[in-house]
């Protein structure tokens, strides 16, 4: 005796054999001999006692075409498959349609939903199809009742449903001041704390890439010029120590001197104290910019 029914997105339900006489009797409907209610509760009570304790839908409609293929209303079972498989065609019309968009490169909210998937290229198709398959079954399997409604009505929204089986990050701001502080572990290796502009480069563009490969989404740097700023102060005092060491000067006083820009500028008429702050700070400038283009090369 059928109990309990599985519902095709996974939920158990108890079973209602008042489903079974409502689905044979619309097919009746579509027939020209028209309903047959003796017949109708026949095959009702005989799936509701025969089936097991727990079944399916699917397995259900099974023994409903069963049933009707053993009884004189051979019409009737052709209706119900015919309907069937209507259903089963409807069900996969939305998923089809949404195919055939990524395929044809429609400019719409399927192809325009992440800015940085390109939906008209092979990779950019693969991923979008890979998208939208997983969009359904984290609601047909993944949300509550609750929360499919709450969706379903648009009280509650979900971004980036189709990475929502992953649990992972997505979408995060990057405390680059604590990784470039204190280091990081990155793997199977690890990483100090930078000192000068180029580890900072560096550490900068690994621990991006690191992130990214434990998450998905957009990553910020919120103030990604407030982060690096020390680290071309201290290349700027390890240019002035370079100095100290060709001219055998003391220079421990303009490490911290107060700086209007960082600016390349010649060096033609200057000297002393001031000469040799612009070569360091020329030094500084070239090896700032050489570090960026590293980051963004990278």
């Amino acid at each position: 005796m059928i109990q309990t029914v599985v519902k095709r997105d996974g939920r158990i339900v108890g079973f209602n054999e008042q489903k079974i006489m409502a689905a044979v009797r619309k097919a009746m409907l579509h027939t020209e001999k028209g309903e047959d209610e003796r017949l109708i509760q026949q095959i009702a009570d005989h799936i509701g006692f025969g089936g097991k304790a727990q079944m399916t839908v699917e397995g259900i409609q099974n023994l409903v075409e069963l049933e009707l293929m053993k009884s004189s209303r051979k019409d009737v079972a052709k209706a119900y498959i015919a309907y069937r498989n209507q259903r089963s065609i409807a069900r996969k019309a939305k998923t089809r349609d949404i195919f055939l968009e990524i395929i044809n490169v429609k400019n719409n909210d399927v192809t325009r939903e992440n800015a940085n998937m390109n939906a008209d290229t092979p990779a950019g198709m693969m991923m979008k199809f890979s998208s939208e398959t997983t969009k359904p079954f984290v609601d047909d399997y993944l949300l509550s009742e609750e929360s499919r409604e709450a969706v379903k009505h648009n009280y509650l929204h979900i971004h980036d449903k189709d990475y929502y089986p992953t649990k992972s990050l997505t979408c995060c701001q990057h405390p680059l001041d604590n990784i470039l502080e204190r280091g990081f572990c990155a793997g199977h290796g690890s990483s100090r704390a930078a000192k000068r502009i180029e580890t900072a480069s560096v550490l900068a563009c690994i621990s991006l890439e690191t992130a990214q490969n434990e998450m998905h989404g957009g990553q910020a740097i919120p103030a990604f010029d407030f982060y690096l700023a020390p680290f071309v102060r201290s290349s700027f005092i390890e240019e002035l120590k370079n100095l100290e060491e060709l001219n055998g000067e003391d220079y421990s006083h303009l490490y911290n001197k107060v700086l209007d820009d960082y600016l390349k500028l010649p060096l033609d008429g200057l000297k002393g104290e001031a000469r040799t702050v612009q070569h360091a700070m020329n030094k500084t400038v070239a090896r700032v910019h050489q570090a960026m283009e590293a980051l963004f090369t990278i």
